[in-house]
């Protein structure tokens, strides 16, 4: 890799943490949407663009979400796509047991502006209900495990946790990034061992643009490099070239 794609990545993160630890990851926190682009390089994007949406206002709570603007899942029979839920989901099977949808949303008024694509956005319901915009969490569940996650928050001020397939937490590398609305947030790990993930807490949020990709981008060998001191790497061709 050139050393300008390697500083292209390094400055990719508003705050950027290494670890040398089994599992390396990358986190992002940022608002410029070229940081994101590179983020979104070659991952797979759910805009919920395309789904029904409950058009709103306002974020006050107890509002409630009629069953056509709930979502779950892109394929309810097969567990080929991710879930989404808002609580109560199986995490091992969602087919059998989805849990509480999600609430799609499409601000309107004096929120319009709060998307980050077209029209709509994601939040969650409160658990076993189809109320919006109470406290709440929202839960998304893999098919298979993937490297790196990320989303822009539209509202609210929350924590994105990574899991793997048991619902545990992970707990080496960047394992959560705290973002609020107006920033991207996300982590990429150098290994696809992300299951899922928990958002939330304190607050009511609402979600654009769930970014996800199983294979690291740049690949792992240019993450390992990172955690091996890509920095010093740098300042080390640097001096070599003031030799010359």
């Amino acid at each position: 890799m050139t050393p300008r794609h390697t500083l292209s990545f390094v400055l990719i993160a508003t705050s950027l943490t290494v670890h040398s630890s089994a599992a390396v990851a990358l986190s992002i926190v940022t608002s410029d949407p070229g940081q994101v682009g590179l983020f979104q390089t070659g991952a797979t994007v759910e805009h919920f663009d395309d789904l029904s949406a409950l058009t709103i206002t306002s974020y006050a709570s107890g509002q409630t979400v009629p069953a056509g603007s709930q979502f779950s899942s892109r394929n309810l029979v097969t567990f080929t796509a991710p879930f989404f839920n808002s609580g109560g989901a199986t995490f091992t099977n969602p087919v059998s047991n989805p849990g509480t949808p999600i609430g799609i949303f499409d601000p309107d008024g004096a929120i319009a502006g709060d998307v980050e694509s077209a029209n709509n956005v994601a939040g969650p319901l409160g658990v076993g209900s189809d109320q919006a915009f109470n406290f709440g969490f929202m839960e998304v569940i893999f098919p298979a495990p993937v490297s790196t996650v990320g989303l822009w928050v539209t509202h609210g001020t929350f924590k994105l946790i990574l899991k793997d397939s048991n619902n545990s937490n992970l707990a080496t590398g960047d394992f959560e990034v705290t973002g609020s609305a107006g920033q991207f947030i996300g982590i990429q790990r150098d290994t696809a061992d992300i299951g899922g993930v928990t958002m939330g807490f304190p607050e009511a949020f609402t979600i654009d643009d769930f970014t996800y990709a199983a294979t690291p981008v740049p690949a792992p060998g240019s993450l390992a490099l990172l955690a091996t001191g890509v920095i010093s790497a740098l300042a080390f061709r640097r001096r070599r070239r003031g030799a010359v």
